[in-house]
């Protein structure tokens, strides 16, 4: 019997005390000595061994192949505990200490405690989830969980087009509103009281004047069931303070800006509205500098990962495409379109990244004035806290501001070069995101790529080839490997996923972008099979959360790339452990897939 175990870490800690009692009165300790066989491949499982001390090796029952290393609270034979027999030999390195949990005890549990059982039987996305809805602040995270209804709905008053300016300012005094909606032949519409302020005191239109000549029939809807989040980033990405709620095309009701600050705390629709009003550089600087923060109190009250990112994302475009305005005269924008790259590219950021970004322009068109407008718009982004790109990709660097046909030559040339800087170019313009001007110039671009890239096998495996480039930082025994200094995550980690699945993509002539949209994708073509889309998926999270949950508080001079693995606690060693080795296995597939034998 054992009164020590740490019930703490999970799953231990989904035990009720009745469980807990049960484990500690069955709980015992076994020592064993350096090279003594602790499990034996095809004997029936006994027990569930947790490692107190020392260091546990998995490894074929000839010696041949290790799999894994365990060390302090890790866990095995766990394989055993459901399929009988264990499948491998496990083996203690050094003097080694271990809880013994008779197997009996344990499936006892596993078939009591639903939440106790799915953490030991299921994948890495599983685990990853039950590991974080366990985590932060449950009731802010709710809320960006929370689906659009009749609870958060404001009811919509509809008024007929003939309705006068007079009427309809009455309407709203006396009901208290700030919107109605005009149905107008048919069509509705939305008339707001700053409509008809303009229309009554800056127009001076007559008070007899229909309401369906100031209504704004461009509607913008969500649908009943959407998340109460996304809704926010619609009106954050169209700078509007409304929308219209829809249920199977029936109108049922309006959400304001108002109502969706006043359910959310961190108030980033007061940030986006901040941006979008800003009249100059000073203005748009105190607001770009904010969002650091704004991702801080997000972390720290538990939001998933995911939404961060997408928040982050939207923020960044709002403020790149204002400083577009700017910087950038109006007469020109609907000739050029300004795109961004990068993990901005992707809407992968989870801090303010380096300027990656160029310029796709018309054919023919003429813009004397071109260079010295493209250093101020470098110049006030350097301002708002995002440093020069180290590789110069930059839209004050001419080799990345160029027409379109002179920008499917250099594609064209990099296609036939096959290799080196030529295909880290092509990945880069791959990931390109248009954000202000006219965005269509980056779509023809894009559909040019994809036809120059069609039927090219080998120079899609010279493509693939830097995913493999990088060490996975696992040792001989499966344990993670790293550094005094710490692991970089995004080399051992993020980078073989993200441009993995970016050789893929292009492979498959995938429009999106963003990695996990990617994934989607390629699953939805059956190029990766469900599971390895799902762990690929949740590994990448992963990364990502693990890295920005070491970013606050801040500390200068730090590599946000860098993790301290001293400072992860027992459930997030283990889920980076099960992470790398999903991306050891998918570099494996990808050397498969892409024919790439030298890995």
């Amino acid at each position: 019997m054992s009164t020590d175990f740490n019930f703490q870490h999970p799953p231990f800690d989904q035990l009720d005390p009745k469980q807990r009692q049960q484990v500690s009165t069955n709980l015992d300790i076994h020592y064993f000595q350096s090279q003594q066989k602790i499990v034996t491949a095809g004997e029936q499982a006994s027990y569930l061994f947790i490692v107190i001390k020392g260091q546990v090796e998995e490894r074929a029952d000839n010696n041949a192949e290790v799999f894994a290393h365990y060390t302090v609270e890790d866990w095995f034979d766990v394989r055993s505990q459901f399929g009988g027999y264990a499948k491998h030999d496990y083996v203690a390195l050094e003097e080694t200490l271990c809880y013994a949990l008779p197997s009996k005890v344990f499936r006892q549990l596993v078939s009591e405690n639903s939440d106790f059982g799915d953490y030991f039987q299921r994948d890495l996305a599983t685990r990853h989830q039950l590991v974080e809805s366990r985590e932060g602040n449950k009731n802010l995270a709710e809320f960006i969980l929370t689906t659009i209804d009749e609870k958060n709905v404001q009811p919509a008053v509809v008024i007929e087009g003939e309705t006068s300016l007079q009427q309809a300012t009455v309407i709203m005094r006396e009901q208290k509103l700030e919107s109605l909606l005009v149905n107008h032949d048919g069509c509705f519409g939305m008339l707001t009281g700053t409509d008809l302020l303009h229309a009554a005191v800056l127009v001076q239109q007559s008070l007899d004047t229909p309401v369906s000549q100031l209504a704004n029939f461009n509607l913008i809807s969500v649908n009943k069931g959407e998340f109460l989040f996304n809704a926010m980033l619609l009106m954050t990405r169209n700078n509007i303070e409304r929308v219209v709620v829809k249920e199977q095309q029936k109108i049922i009701g309006i959400l304001e800006m108002a109502h969706v600050l006043s359910l959310f705390s961190t108030h980033s629709h007061v940030l986006a509205l901040r941006i979008a009003r800003a009249t100059t550089i000073e203005e748009l600087s105190e607001a770009a500098h904010t969002l650091n923060k704004l991702v801080e109190n997000l972390c720290n009250n538990g939001i998933r990962t995911l939404f961060i990112m997408k928040l982050l994302a939207t923020m960044n475009e709002q403020i790149i495409s204002r400083v577009f305005q700017l910087s950038i005269p109006h007469q020109h924008h609907n000739h050029i379109c300004l795109m961004v790259m990068g993990s901005e590219g992707r809407g992968e950021q989870i801090v303010k990244t380096d300027q990656d970004n160029g310029l796709v322009i018309e054919d023919g068109y003429d813009w004397p004035e071109k260079q010295q407008q493209l250093e101020q718009f470098s110049q006030y982004l350097l301002q708002l806290g995002y440093p020069p790109c180290p590789g110069n990709i930059m839209v004050n660097n001419p080799q990345w501001v160029q027409q379109q046909s002179q920008w499917s030559e250099t594609i064209a040339d990099w296609i036939e070069t096959g290799h080196g800087d030529a295909m880290m170019n092509l990945a880069i313009v791959l990931d390109a995101h248009a954000i202000a001007g006219n965005k269509s110039l980056l779509r023809r671009l894009r559909k040019d790529l994809m036809a120059q890239m069609a039927n090219r096998s080998v120079t899609l495996a010279f493509f693939a080839q830097p995913a493999l480039k990088f060490h996975t930082p696992l040792t001989l025994f499966g344990n993670i490997k790293s550094k005094q200094a710490g692991l970089d995550i995004k080399k051992g980690g993020i980078f073989p996923i993200v441009h993995g699945i970016r050789a893929l993509a292009l492979e498959q002539a995938i429009s999106p972008t963003n990695t996990l949209e990617r994934i989607e994708q390629l699953a939805k073509l059956k190029v990766l099979d469900e599971d390895t889309a799902a762990n690929l998926t949740e590994a990448l999270l992963l990364f990502f959360k693990l890295r920005i949950q070491q970013l606050f508080p801040a500390e200068s001079e730090q590599d946000y790339h860098v993790l301290k693995v001293d400072q992860l606690n027992h459930s997030q060693r283990d889920l980076l452990r099960h992470g790398l080795h999903v991306v050891k296995k998918f570099k494996q597939l990808l050397a498969l897939h892409f024919n790439i034998r030298d890995y």
